[in-house]
């Protein structure tokens, strides 16, 4: 039987019982069954404040209009929708699926609590992956270091992950830039994923202002019994955007030259916009970065394998930095 017939029949059937559900309500009670796998028709009745008669009605309009809804008889019975209805492809494209299993795999490897969190979704993901033709191993993420304190790195993530869905303030220290310690108590908003680092925003309550922590700087992380009450929505534009917030650094590009057994690492920590092979072996690169103090020191850690072709600024810069490593040594 073709749709439109469907449709004709279901409309014909609206008609007959003097249906006159808003297109928003039949979307509401299908999707409830969806999220609640079943429900009791007085408790539907009760939610759409219309009779269990009626309630009974939509349930045959459905069922005729092709959504696989359906009544149990008996104890524990009630209505039911198919669990496949959920997922299958009059929802989800195949590209939707995969995109959602690809998804779910990645968060796992940042999730630090197997025994609810990640097995929840290895469900999800084998529930969709079962509807999922294409092979679904095509991604794999992990964000934590090779070294062995990756299971912190998962502890940590879940830690604040917990922190942000149950609304609770989150107490640290926190090293800043200058090297000192502070304590810090935050309302967590959301964690972001920047400049290949991990970043925890939210309010900070000694600051009284919006602020991005780095994950990697943060210790002695702890949930509050606090509740978070300062949200991204209740803080005023012209406090989070107040004198107290960092500006944005100014950018900068620099031209190097870097040995060939040396650039793999350049690439690594810069992304370059320009890669040109010299006759002599080396590589000439370019790439833009943020005009901080701390630049000089990465880029002297390449030692004589890099040389800054421009600007003349940070070659000087990293002229003095070297000669005072150097007298740092010849003084001792």
């Amino acid at each position: 039987m073709s749709s439109s017939i469907k449709y004709d029949i279901a409309m014909s059937y609206f008609q007959m019982y003097n249906f006159f559900m808003q297109i928003d309500q039949l979307f509401e009670f299908v999707y409830i069954l969806i999220d609640k796998k079943q429900s009791t028709a007085s408790e539907m009745a009760k939610r759409f404040g219309v009779s269990t008669r009626t309630i009974y009605r939509w349930i045959d309009a459905l069922s005729v209009s092709g959504v696989p809804v359906y009544s149990l008889k008996g104890r524990g019975g009630g209505i039911a929708i198919s669990e496949k209805y959920a997922l299958d492809k009059r929802i989800l494209s195949e590209e939707e699926r995969l995109a959602i299993v690809s998804s779910v795999k990645a968060f796992n490897s940042l999730t630090g609590n197997p025994s609810s969190a990640v097995n929840v979704n290895l469900k999800a993901a084998e529930k969709i992956s079962g509807l999922v033709t294409t092979d679904t191993d095509w991604l794999e993420v992990d964000f934590s270091p090779w070294s062995p304190e990756g299971s912190e790195v998962r502890k940590l993530f879940g830690t604040l992950r917990e922190c942000i869905l149950k609304k609770r303030q989150v107490s640290f220290e926190y090293f800043r830039g200058d090297g000192k310690t502070e304590h810090r108590l935050v309302h967590p908003w959301k964690l972001v994923y920047k400049g290949q680092a991990w970043y925890l925003q939210g309010w900070c309550t000694t600051r009284q202002a919006e602020r991005f922590f780095k994950l990697s700087r943060m210790r002695n992380i702890s949930m509050t019994g606090r509740t978070a009450t300062v949200t991204r929505f209740s803080v005023p534009v012209v406090n989070s955007q107040s004198e107290n917030q960092r500006p944005k650094p100014k950018m900068i590009t620099i031209k190097a030259k870097v040995s060939n057994n040396k650039i793999s690492y350049l690439l690594d920590t810069f992304i370059c916009s320009e890669v040109v092979p010299n006759k002599d072996g080396s590589i000439t690169a370019s790439f833009t970065v943020p005009d901080e103090d701390w630049l000089q020191d990465l880029l002297l850690g390449f030692g004589p394998d890099l040389k800054i072709l421009s600007p003349k600024s940070v070659r000087e810069r990293i002229i003095k930095l070297a000669n005072d490593v150097l007298n740092n040594y010849i003084t001792r």
